[in-house]
């Protein structure tokens, strides 16, 4: 194929920081010269908007005004004409509803790709999205989930066909995680205390994450393990609601607040154990890094933490909301650490066989290639 054949624009609300955006970003650092990516954003740019500017990417963003911004609809097709856009891969339902709209009334009428990621819960039906729904399938080239728990969402809430979806996992870059290294070492260049069993967190401070559970729980283990640390990483509006609740718990010791790292493989490296006690989540990129440094995890039995932990061996599943429960789980690995070394070893090779980086970008070239026809599958 010659240079840049393939023109696909990703459609998200911003690229701040989260499990889509990143996912979209890593989408377009992966492919060879002929495929080229931009990025349109409805409602703002964010951290990642500046990293694609500076390697050379193009973003847009109109700013999306509140109810069906119909001028937005036009602005976007107009974009998609001027900037000769094969593909229109929307991240989430918000943006392939002004994605779907935007390639109809575009002169080139690009192909429309459809992912779900998470769902937030209660999740319900919205008959009138319903409705769209069946109108729009007539106007989608492919729909994608990133976990089956995504797949399913789409059958039950949107009323999408199931055999018109595909599930494409998350994948991870293994060659960030090397299977041996130096944990001490590690530990001792990000400035943590050797002799220290470190609990980790990577997530959002956002209540959909429960860091206040898994505070909670490390409260509760205190008294038995006097040497147990907490490390959160992240920043978002629970942060002073946090801090304050720590403080509470007095605890004060014990929990690190990091802020955003742009070094999460290291960090996790460090760690004993890592937890997400999530109330929903679709794929989590986070636990499998975190499974991919080898190390046991403790996740909430919700969404697509199921297809990635298995129970008593990857790790261990707990109910949301619930801090007895997961303080006595983070226990039983904390008590056994031939068992935990197990777990992380098994969590590892789970990865390396299911939820690879190259796996992923190979279904979705594979899937862009299909669609324009550019090649027969």
């Amino acid at each position: 194929m010659p240079e840049s054949d393939i023109h696909i624009m990703q459609v998200l609300h911003t690229l701040e920081v989260g499990g889509a955006e990143k996912l979209a970003y890593d989408i377009s650092n992966s492919f060879d010269k002929s495929f080229q990516f931009s990025f349109f954003c409805l409602d703002a740019l964010g951290y990642l908007s500046n990293l694609i500017k500076q390697e050379g990417g193009n973003v847009y963003c109109f700013g999306r005004k509140d109810g069906w911004d119909f001028g937005l609809i036009k602005e976007f097709a107009e974009l998609l004409t001027a900037k000769k856009v094969d593909i229109v891969h929307a991240h989430q339902y918000t943006p392939y509803f002004y994605a779907v709209l935007a390639s109809f009334f575009s002169k080139r009428h690009p192909k429309v790709i459809f992912t779900e990621h998470g769902r937030h819960q209660p999740d319900k039906v919205r008959w009138k999205r319903v409705v769209f729904n069946k109108i729009f399938q007539h106007l989608t080239a492919a729909y994608t989930g990133v976990a089956r728990f995504s797949k399913d969402c789409l059958v039950e809430f949107e009323k999408i066909p199931e055999n018109k979806i595909d599930v494409i996992y998350n994948g991870i870059d293994l060659e960030r995680f090397p299977k041996t290294f130096d944990k001490d070492k590690i530990r001792k260049s990000l400035g943590f205390e050797a002799d220290k069993t470190l609990v980790g967190i990577i997530a959002r401070l956002d209540p959909i994450k429960n860091h206040s559970v898994l505070i909670e729980a490390i409260s509760l283990l205190k008294n038995q393990f006097p040497d147990i640390q907490l490390i959160v990483v992240g920043e978002g509006p629970m942060l002073q609601e946090l801090k304050n609740l720590v403080s509470t718990l007095a605890i004060d010791d014990t929990v690190i607040f990091t802020g955003l790292r742009k070094d999460v493989p290291r960090i996790l490296m460090a760690l004993d154990i890592f937890v997400l006690p999530s109330s929903t989540e679709a794929m989590s990129v986070t636990l499998l890094e975190a499974m991919s440094a080898s190390l046991p995890v403790v996740a909430t039995d919700v969404g697509g933490n199921q297809e990635v932990v298995i129970p008593h061996i990857t790790g261990e599943l707990v109910q949301p909301k619930d801090p007895h429960q997961l303080a006595d789980a983070i226990e039983s690995i904390i008590s056994a650490p031939q068992k935990a070394e197990q777990m992380g070893k098994a969590g590892r090779e789970r990865v390396e066989d299911m939820f690879t980086f190259d796996r992923m970008i190979e279904q979705y070239k594979k899937l862009y290639l299909k669609i324009t026809g550019k090649q027969k599958l």
